[in-house]
């Protein structure tokens, strides 16, 4: 990551997108403006220890509810949020989700509309921790639905750079 970086503009906004590893926090967490993977309270309390700046960060709520997919369940997330007002180095600006791998258009516009629905709910709450006003959600397949449904963050790298598998095929 930090070779990517030197060769890039200092003032670019650096993403960290996928499971971050408590015990990667370390090496990662000072070196990202936004993260878009703050899944559970462990990992919360390890950014809290060793970020020296306040990041950016997307609650990941598992909206499908499917088992392969990480995240809070949509019930769970506001109190989540809620029971991070202590953290300071801790910001929560909106949430993530990843939608079902399907063809089915309503399956993938519900999971989008259920995400936009609780970043509005919660955004009302006015608190300052959590301003909760993005949304990131839709990849390469369905970002235009997602954008359609409210995305304010898309992540499209294999529509911009191919799959892994083509980078090394």
């Amino acid at each position: 990551m930090k070779t990517k970086q030197e060769s890039i503009t200092s003032d670019a906004a650096w993403h960290f997108i996928g499971n971050l590893q408590t015990r990667k926090v370390r090496d990662v967490i000072d070196q990202i403006d936004y993260l878009h993977s703050l899944d559970r309270m462990s990992l919360a309390k390890e950014i809290e220890k060793r970020a020296s700046k306040r990041v950016k960060c997307f609650v990941q709520v598992n909206v499908s509810q499917e088992e392969t997919k990480s995240g809070l369940l949509p019930e769970e997330t506001l109190a989540f949020i809620e029971s991070l007002q202590s953290f300071e180095k801790i910001e929560v600006v909106g949430l993530m989700t990843m939608a079902p791998n399907t063809e089915d258009e309503s399956v993938i516009r519900n999971v989008f509309k259920g995400l936009k629905s609780l970043q509005l709910e919660i955004a009302s709450k006015g608190w300052a921790h959590a301003p909760c006003t993005e949304c990131s959600m839709g990849m390469s397949n369905d970002y235009l639905i997602a954008a359609e449904e409210g995305a304010t963050f898309v992540r499209i790298g294999t529509a911009l750079v191919g799959s892994e598998s083509e980078a090394t095929g």
